[in-house]
């Protein structure tokens, strides 16, 4: 995959679809995803050579993440937001979701949301919260290794408690919006997690024996969805799928059951120091993350909010095509159960 290549022609068809629309109306093809995402990536292919394009899946699968450079025009921008929703309408949030609607396409994905995060929003702001709090300190602090949505079984799995979750995504896309501290993300690659592992850390890690609690944005929503915190036990961390060696982990949400599982997530966490890519995304930027084959976290923020603080917007792509109906919220297609 010539990413170059790719990252101007996404540019360019981004840049022409904004411009034949105005705001209200980019927003209301934005707000079917499910339309426009396909519609973009058959746009971006019609400018790139295959042999140019290759199969992007399986480099975002192979890779761990994909950064598409200067991809939007991070234009007219508002202040930066106080809140993780909603988006503010303006150009250059207009372009940067087309742009992350556009990689999902071209990834074949569906871009979804879940009902128990963010009241469904597809795309939320990652910026700097006001005040004290959970959600306000967290969203300063550095964030360690996880894949999102951690408490949902991975795609081709289902939950032992509720058989109707939604699985977690296959990609997280990230926007740039603004980072003028220049703030990484953080990329741990699988293949170079379980070089660093000893045989018997990765076969612990491969036993179903860990419990999984949700993340803190999914816990008030998953109270209300299913009457209580979602919590998964004889899990795997590591799987082994039709697909290559995924991972499910959270530094702050995995819990061990005794002292061997205990020393191999000690041993995983220290194996993510030597695997870290630094990412420092610049406005324009996207970064894809693979769900599946890496962990992903970022450096401390700091600042104040507001203003022209670092802002970031965030999306879900996942592969649906074995989704029940009962995976999805009646007349919401894009929001996932629960």
């Amino acid at each position: 995959m010539e990413l170059l290549m790719v990252s101007g022609a996404i540019r360019e068809v981004v840049s022409e679809w904004a411009a034949a629309r105005g705001l209200d109306a980019a927003c209301a093809e934005l707000a079917n995803p499910a339309e426009l995402a396909p519609q973009l990536a058959s746009a971006v292919r019609g400018r790139v050579e295959p042999a140019d394009l290759g199969d992007p899946w399986a480099h975002l699968h192979q890779a761990g993440f994909l950064r598409l450079m200067g991809v939007f025009d991070p234009a007219e921008l508002d202040a930066t937001p106080e809140a993780f929703f909603p988006i503010p309408s303006c150009p250059g949030t207009i372009t940067g979701r087309a742009a992350m609607l556009a990689i999902i396409g071209l990834l074949e994905l569906e871009a979804v949301s879940y009902g128990s995060e963010n009241s469904g929003e597809l795309f939320v702001n990652l910026v700097t919260l006001p005040g004290e709090g959970v959600f306000a300190d967290k969203s300063r602090k550095s964030m360690h290794g996880h894949t999102d949505a951690v408490s949902f079984p991975v795609r081709g799995y289902r939950s032992a408690s509720f058989p109707n979750i939604a699985p977690s995504p296959d990609a997280v896309c990230l926007a740039a919006l603004r980072n003028p501290d220049g703030v990484p993300t953080i990329v741990m690659p699988v293949p170079a997690l379980v070089a660093a592992l000893t045989p018997d850390h990765v076969a612990e890690l491969k036993t179903r024996q860990f419990s999984v609690r949700s993340q803190k944005t999914f816990i008030t929503g998953t109270k209300r969805v299913l009457g209580e915190e979602l919590v998964e036990v004889d899990v795997e961390v590591l799987l082994e799928t039709g697909e290559g060696t995924w991972i499910r982990y959270s530094h702050s949400s995995v819990d061990t059951l005794g002292e061997d599982s205990e020393a191999a997530v000690e041993a995983l966490n220290a194996a993510c120091a030597g695997a870290a890519t630094h990412v420092v995304l610049q406005p324009g930027d996207l970064l894809i993350l693979s769900n599946r084959t890496a962990l992903h976290g970022r450096a401390e923020v700091g600042g104040d909010p507001g203003g022209t603080s670092r802002w970031l917007m965030r999306g879900y792509g996942l592969k649906t095509q074995e989704l029940t109906e009962a995976q999805r919220y009646a007349g919401s297609p894009h929001i996932l159960y629960p």
